[in-house]
């Protein structure tokens, strides 16, 4: 493969959901097979190399420590003219310093190792005397590489340079090389020590308890190492310093177009949100859908479009309005009534401070208005089903919009628990708790889908008195304001965001006459499948790409 073919495939892998970092990796990998660049018969062959490291040795009288034999990986043939062999031949691990103890060094605690190949190695100006003891020792020209979980598999590894009168100590968290006579150049064993193969098969070989595990010396030090030529070194961290360069460039323009795309998208959703008339809604709402495939790349990004068209919804701006609807304001006294309150005036709701305005024919209500509201069954060691045991519907089944029937437990009732407990077609579903503030009050709306279902206590039940509006409440729990407004409400404890069946009786609801509900409800309904055709779309384009980037990955490497 040469340097033509390997940019004829460049873009490709680059337009792929995480193509940089794949082509990053890529570069690593052809580099240290010897498909990066070409080889030169009139490179000294690297057998002279260990040739000359194993005289070295035995004039200054260096020992080292006798090699297992190789574990040579399958499938990795390498270029004439290179040689398998391991870092603990090539050069020291782990040596020492012997330095004055006034003399000023650097000093490299972990979060100055970097994780990027390009990226150098920063310090701080120590006194060696003070550092001398329980740090590790390294100069300029050495290779350090992270041990530890999860530096080493964030690949913290670097060429150290620029330090202070050469030299520096730094965490105990290191494996160091040294390399005796130059024979190898540095920053090819820094590409090493960052390819995948090296990474994946160090996680594999770590000790130590969960949250500490480290990688063994020996894995560092004997590990079968690829060689070169030194002159072949030298020609693969030029092409790898220029193609990361290559990818950095990338990068940056794919940051700049994605703040655009981000930008744009913003300004298209804030014009629908603040259109003020039928026509500039229409017109926004044109240009969204005629460009949102422009202003997308992910199918994440339809997120921002949907919580758009329920906040839209439920400010009453998404149809219009008909004054021969029913009374927003007769119906909501009569479902007050059904449940023997008062109604309020509507003096006394203006004085509320409402998230945002509603149209003139619509009203605010309490959750505790028009819905019964209560919590469910404490889960106990009691309700180990037994004889009497039923369905009940936990925090995980319910998610924001749906129900996940997948997995379903069961726990014993006793008499007249199930009758006081059953769930209802069209009872809302809140869940009372989650350990994610954006979780927070999802909700979903239960069909009847398991015959003589109740629901755990973390799960608050609001069943619909004498109306149908669970839908639209949902719509509202679930759009932005919604749940700014839950969370405003939740308690933290320990991490914990909690809601109470209180809490959620209080919570004001915008209430449009029923006729208009369902109007809004059917647009939602029709926006949203557009929507799924938009994810759909950006899911299919997603994976064209990243067939074709693993094609060419493919192309590549074989």
């Amino acid at each position: 493969m040469d340097f033509k073919t390997f940019l004829e495939h460049f873009d490709t892998i680059a337009q792929a959901p995480n193509g940089i970092a794949k082509l990053r990796s890529l570069i690593l990998n052809l580099a240290v097979r010897g498909k990066l660049v070409p080889q030169s018969p009139e490179d000294e062959p690297a057998t002279e190399l260990l040739k000359q490291v194993q005289e070295i040795r035995k004039a200054k009288k260096i020992a080292s420590k006798k090699s297992e034999k190789l574990e040579i990986p399958e499938n990795w043939s390498l270029p004439a003219g290179w040689v398998w062999t391991c870092l603990q031949e090539l050069g020291e691990i782990n040596p020492k310093n012997d330095l004055p103890d006034e003399m000023e060094v650097g000093f490299v605690p972990m979060t100055l190792i970097p994780t990027d190949y390009r990226q150098p190695v920063d310090y701080e100006k120590r006194q060696w005397s003070g550092i001398k003891k329980g740090f590790t020792h390294f100069a300029n020209g050495d290779v350090g590489v992270a041990k530890i979980t999860p530096c080493f598999q964030n690949k913290k590894s670097t060429v150290f340079s620029n330090l202070p009168n050469h030299y520096g100590a730094g965490t105990t968290e290191l494996l160091i090389f040294r390399s005796l006579l130059g024979a190898i150049d540095p920053r090819y064993v820094l590409i090493f020590l960052k390819t995948p193969s090296f990474i994946d098969e160090g996680v594999l070989r770590m000790t130590g308890t969960a949250g500490q595990q480290r990688v063994p010396r020996d894995y560092f030090a004997g590990c079968a190492f690829p060689l070169p030529p030194l002159a072949e070194q030298k020609r693969i961290v030029e092409k790898v310093d220029e193609l990361m360069a290559l990818c950095d460039r990338y990068q940056q323009s794919q940051e700049t177009q994605d703040k655009l795309r981000q930008k744009l998208r913003g300004s298209a959703i804030a014009s629908l949100m603040n259109a003020e008339t039928d026509e500039e809604l229409q017109k926004s709402w044109s240009i969204v859908r005629d460009n949102w495939r422009s202003l997308s790349q992910k199918p994440e990004d339809v997120g921002d479009l949907r919580r758009s068209i329920l906040e839209l919804a439920v400010r009453g701006k998404l149809t219009a309005q008909d004054t021969t609807d029913q009374s927003a304001f007769l119906v909501a006294n009569q479902i007050k009534h059904k449940k023997n309150h008062t109604t309020k005036s509507k003096q006394a709701e203006k004085a509320v401070n409402f998230p945002f305005e509603i149209p003139s024919n619509w009203i605010w209500l309490k959750i505790n208005d028009f819905y019964d509201v209560s919590g469910g069954i404490q889960k106990t060691p009691k309700r180990a089903p037994i004889s009497n045991y039923f369905p009940y519907l936990r925090v995980a089944n319910v998610q924001r919009g749906y129900l996940d029937l997948d997995e379903i437990e069961y726990f014993e009732l006793l008499d007249g628990e199930l009758e006081r407990w059953h769930l209802e077609s069209g009872d809302l579903l809140i869940v009372e708790g989650n350990g994610s503030e954006k979780e927070i009050g999802r909700c979903a709306i239960w069909n009847d889908q398991i015959k003589q279902c109740v629901h755990q206590n973390h799960i608050i039940r609001a069943r619909p008195i004498a109306h149908d509006s669970q839908s639209f409440t949902l719509m509202f729990l679930n759009s932005p304001s919604g749940m700014a407004e839950m969370r405003s409400l939740a308690i933290t404890t320990s991490g914990l965001y909690s809601l109470s069946v209180g809490k959620i009786r209080e919570i004001f609801v915008p209430f449009p006459p029923l006729a208009e509900q369902k109007r809004i409800v059917a647009k939602v309904d029709e926006l949203m499948q557009m929507c799924d055709l938009l994810e759909e779309n950006l899911c299919q384009t997603q994976q064209r790409v990243e067939a074709l980037a693993a094609s060419a990955i493919n192309h590549l490497t074989v």
